[in-house]
């Protein structure tokens, strides 16, 4: 059953139901908060409440996928995506209760974040292990599009969130069947998960712990602590860490909010909104047509130059508006656009695809479920720092001084790429570990 067609559909799966995780609560917010008592703070919580729990479960994620193998922990992930939707539908209007869901499909983001690239590099062939991780990243674009346009859907059946003419009642079912058709790919990747076998790595690993302790030895010799697993632990780390401090994410966010700010009106401003989400997704489609052909370093030299250029343009708008050598316009809103298309377009092409190869294919077997576990809680914590005081920091260095400072991030993130990382294209991963062999 495990045809590289399957494991493509599962990967797809598994890409969309992240993107899903991110993205449901958008559409479900406005009628959320018509229809209960929750106050902003709570509500603010509640949309954040994933991000807590993919941060903790990320942390576990790894030792967990060692421990009872890839495929459980898949199964498990989808298990609780599945679960958490009856959890938050039923909440009936119990802040702990919705808090609660909400927090269980942020473990199975954080789950699926860890053991399914894993999975997937651990399992695809090395000629095809690109385009499956790719298409992990492609569907999880997937996710946040046809949440939105889910949203999207339901609002125009139902009536504005804010009218008095629209009932409770539908109000309710509105946030309701966004969380409820937002739950079909976690029930699919539940069933799919049975069908899974478990990936070659964990089973010798496992049919290691049979053999007498001498036996084991010879697999896997010596301390932790030597360069063939420390030195790509840290390339990873850093390449990971550097793909957050992009500040792609967390920009996205406030999109809308700065295009208005230099002079881009407001229904252009959600236009051009819609125009960067479909270059992320033309652009990852891309991504998925090149790495198994250019390889991972290449994209990632592109993409990173492309990403410094974006947040250079973006800071050169902000400065000349600072020194008053033009005020805010149409131009200037536009030249921003410009600057975030090729922020989103050259991360999809490189960071956002490879960013998942990396960590799958470099981190050695030993090491490869707890590194990538704790990569991605620190990548998980850069990001919500990131979030988190983006205005404020804004607001004390101004925009310009944030696109520099992240430029000079992706300075660090293209020097260790052009540096250090090798190349890993058409590699097995047993000869990618003895790239670091003393």
């Amino acid at each position: 059953m495990n045809g590289v067609r399957f494991l493509f559909a599962m990967a797809g799966l598994s890409g969309l139901l992240y993107g899903i995780d991110i993205g449901v609560i958008a559409a479900a917010l406005p009628y959320l908060k018509a229809t209960t008592a929750f106050t902003d703070a709570q509500l603010s919580l509640i949309v954040g409440a994933v991000v807590m729990g993919a941060v903790a479960s990320a942390l576990f994620a790894g030792p967990l996928a060692e421990r009872i193998g890839r495929k459980p922990t898949i199964a498990l992930a989808a298990a609780a995506f599945t679960v958490s939707v009856p959890i938050i539908c039923l909440s009936g209007g119990s802040f702990a209760t919705m808090m609660s869901g909400r927090a269980i499909q942020g473990v199975s983001q954080g789950l699926i974040s860890v053991v399914m690239p894993m999975y997937l590099a651990e399992t695809l062939p090395a000629e095809t292990r690109g385009k499956g991780t790719g298409f992990f990243q492609f569907m999880l674009s997937i996710g946040l599009v046809a949440v939105a346009v889910l949203g999207f859907a339901i609002a125009g059946l139902t009536g504005d969130a804010a009218a008095d003419a629209v009932s409770a009642a539908a109000k309710t079912r509105a946030w309701q069947l966004n969380f409820w058709i937002a739950g079909i790919p976690g029930v699919l990747l539940l069933l799919g998960s049975f069908f899974l076998k478990e990936s070659p790595s964990w089973r010798m690993r496992d049919e290691g712990r049979g053999m007498r302790d001498e036996e084991v030895g010879k697999r896997e010799e010596g301390p932790v602590f030597q360069r063939k697993y420390v030195l790509p632990f840290v390339i990873v780390f850093i390449v990971v860490i550097c793909t957050q401090a992009t500040g792609t994410t967390a920009i996205l966010n406030y999109s809308v909010k700065i295009l208005g700010d230099v002079g881009l009106p407001g229904a252009f401003a959600n236009v051009a909104d819609t125009v960067i989400k479909t270059v992320n997704l033309v652009a990852t489609l891309t991504a998925l047509s090149l790495v198994d052909v250019r390889g991972r370093k290449f994209l990632l030299k592109v993409g990173t130059l492309g990403i410094i250029v974006a947040h250079l343009v973006a800071a050169a708008v902000f400065l000349v508006l600072r020194f008053g050598w033009a005020s805010t316009s149409p131009l200037t809103g536009v030249l921003m656009a410009f600057a975030f298309v090729l922020l989103v377009g050259f991360y999809a092409i490189g960071p956002g695809v490879c960013v998942w190869l990396v960590m799958s294919e470099l981190l050695p077997r030993r090491i490869r479920a707890n590194g990538m576990s704790v990569s991605l809680f620190c990548n998980r914590c850069v990001a919500m720092a990131i979030a988190s005081l983006f205005l404020p920091w804004a607001n004390a260095w101004g925009f310009e001084g944030v696109f520099l400072t992240l430029a000079g991030c992706t300075v660090v993130y293209f020097l260790t790429v052009k540096l250090v990382l090798p190349e890993t294209k058409g590699r097995t991963l047993e000869e990618i570990e003895r790239l670091f062999d003393d």
